[in-house]
């Protein structure tokens, strides 16, 4: 996994590490709103956050050029919550991102400063083609990330994955480089 680094006016983004398990947990791992559109439970204790992120970091290694990050204010230090990329496709050079951060920090602008630092890194220092994102339409304030970070709604997906158990649509968001190089 990298060591990457972004730093953003607001936010440092740093590599997520076993360390921020408790973080995490209270955060927003433990938190059924939080969790709510993700594919996993809702973690009732620390050690099942532990095993997510073993799993995690196990799937992110397997997926070759990946990195998860840590989502730090840095003001106060606080872990907030987490944003990842991973390639999908090395021959379009295209990857998919994700994120997820804690309930009361929600509304303040960090889940799109993030993804703008991201997809700058991606664009700039990765030199891919194609950054994606999905969101189950119900949780519509994370399409209003995507387009605030410059991305663009491509369609829904019907019924394209499962979570918690029940077959879901995908909201689904991208942005290419001609787009964010203009």
């Amino acid at each position: 996994m990298s060591r990457i680094k972004l730093e953003t006016e607001r936010l440092i983004l740093r590599c997520f590490t076993m360390d921020d398990a408790e973080s995490m947990f209270r955060n927003w791992a433990s938190d059924p709103e939080v969790t709510r559109f993700m594919p996993y439970e809702t973690c009732e204790t620390l050690e099942q956050t532990r095993s997510r992120i073993e799993e995690w970091f196990a799937y992110l290694e397997k997926t070759g050029l990946s990195c998860v990050f840590a989502i730090v204010l840095r003001n106060t230090h606080d872990l907030i919550g987490t944003i990842d990329y991973a390639m999908t496709d090395f021959g379009a050079k295209s990857a998919e991102v994700g994120y997820q951060l804690g309930k009361r920090w929600w509304n303040a602008g960090y889940a799109a400063e993030a993804l703008t630092a991201v997809i700058k890194h991606c664009f700039e220092d990765l030199d891919l083609n194609r950054i994606w994102a999905m969101h189950d339409p119900l949780n519509a304030a994370s399409g209003a990330v995507m387009r605030k970070a410059g991305m663009s709604y491509e369609g829904t997906l019907r019924k394209d994955g499962v979570r918690k158990g029940v077959l879901r649509d995908s909201a689904r968001y991208a942005i290419l480089a001609e787009d964010y190089f203009g």
